[in-house]
Order: C-alpha cells, then structure tokens, then sequence
C-alpha cells in the first residue's frame, strides 16, 4: 500500500513539473509573438516615415516649376485656341537648356522659355490623326508684338522667328528661348503651316485615305493682353 502511494506522489510531481514547462513555453512564445508584433509595428512606422519623407522630397523638387499663360494677368488656365484642325496653346517658363546647343537662345542669357501646344481637334481626326495627338511637322513662326507701340518688340532677342519642335519630360511640344527685359503688354502671334511644307503626304484611296486636306495658306493665332512682367525664376 505504501509502494502505492509513492508511486502516486511521484507521478503527481512530474504531472505538474511537465505542466510548469508548458506554461513557460506557452508565456515564452507570447512574448517571442508580441516582440515581433512591436519590431513590425516599428518597421512599418519607419517606412512609412520613410516614404512620406521621399513624397515631401519629391514634391519640393518641383515647386518651384511653373507655367503661366501668355495672356491677361490673373488667367486661371491655359487659353486654348481652336483654328481649323487645331488646338493651340501657349505658355511660358523658366528658360531651359536644350540640345543640340547649338540651337536657339541659352537658358543663361534668356528671360523664358516660350512654348506653342499644338494637338488635333475633332476636324483633324479627318486628317488621321486621333484627338488630342500631338501634330508633328508644322511650321510655326511667331511674333511678340508690344501693344503699346503696335510694332515687334525693339531691344529684346529672339522675339521672333520659328518655334523648333523637340520634346520635354511632358511630351512634344513647340517652343523657344527668349529675352524679353522690359514689362508691359504684349501681344503673342502665331503662323503656323501645314505638314506638307516638310513634304508630309496623306493617303488618299477609298481604302486607307483620310477625308480631309491639309490647309494650304497658313492659320493664325493671336494671344492678346499678354501683362508680362520680368521675374526671377
């Protein structure tokens, strides 16, 4: 009966030995669990510390790009021009380098950069090109007449001539550099030639040919009350 009764004490002590183990292993595993809750809550919160801090970075790197409308003072958007399978923009920016150098003004002795939007409208879907596409290929010439003499501006460089077309990190565009010291209010004007003066063909069969026609005499677009004021870009 004794024998009995030590070997019952005995397998009691090892039943709660073994159940003290488990329960140890049980709070160790918690904590491991919790520990590597806290390292990836950390984790996440220094990336997302991380990230936002390379947003903010990436946002400072283009603040202090700007383009302005050439038009009236105060302009909220662009003022788009539609004149026959056109639509034309204008705006102006800081001056700009560009490639091969040896075109046209260096953005070191320029007041701006001077740039012509040019795309399709509806009517030149008739020419084949889908709306809103960039036209390749014209000839644009312009002019910056100052308003209060109704003559080109006298004393500034490159305020006439012909745009080159070329293309920034926003897509093609025509433009160029130019020098204008003195504020006032101008007036932008555009002559802009069909394609077919680079020798652009349209086909013309009843199976692949376009409706349409390029314009044969050059389109004009004016830009008025253009309140330019020289600034520090």
């Amino acid at each position: 009966m004794m024998k009995n009764k030590k070997m019952a004490a005995l397998l009691g002590l090892l039943l709660a030995g073994s159940m003290t183990f488990t329960m140890a292993a049980c709070g160790s595993s918690n904590t491991s669990s919790d520990t590597t809750k806290s390292d990836s809550s950390s984790q996440s919160t220094d990336s997302s510390k991380s990230d936002s801090s390379s947003d903010s970075s990436a946002s400072d790197a283009g603040a202090g790009f700007e383009e302005v409308p050439v038009g009236p003072s105060g302009t909220a958007e662009e003022q788009d021009q539609e004149v026959g399978p056109l639509t034309v923009g204008a705006v102006y920016f800081q001056p700009i380098d560009m490639e091969p150098s040896s075109m046209g003004l260096k953005a070191a002795d320029a007041s701006f950069h001077l740039e012509a939007d040019i795309h399709a409208n509806e009517k030149g879907t008739e020419l084949g090109y889908g709306k809103g596409n960039f036209i390749p290929d014209l000839t644009v010439n312009y002019t910056i007449i100052d308003k209060s003499t109704g003559k080109e501006v006298e004393g500034g460089t490159a305020t006439s001539g012909t745009f080159m077309q070329m293309n920034a990190s926003d897509g093609p565009h025509y433009g160029a550099n130019v020098k204008l010291d003195k504020a006032g209010t101008y007036q932008l004007k555009l002559s802009i030639e069909s394609p077919a003066k680079k020798g652009w063909m349209l086909h013309v069969d009843p199976e692949t040919g376009v409706k349409g026609h390029f314009w044969t005499e050059p389109l004009e677009v004016t830009f008025d009350n253009w309140e330019y004021t020289p600034r520090q870009w």
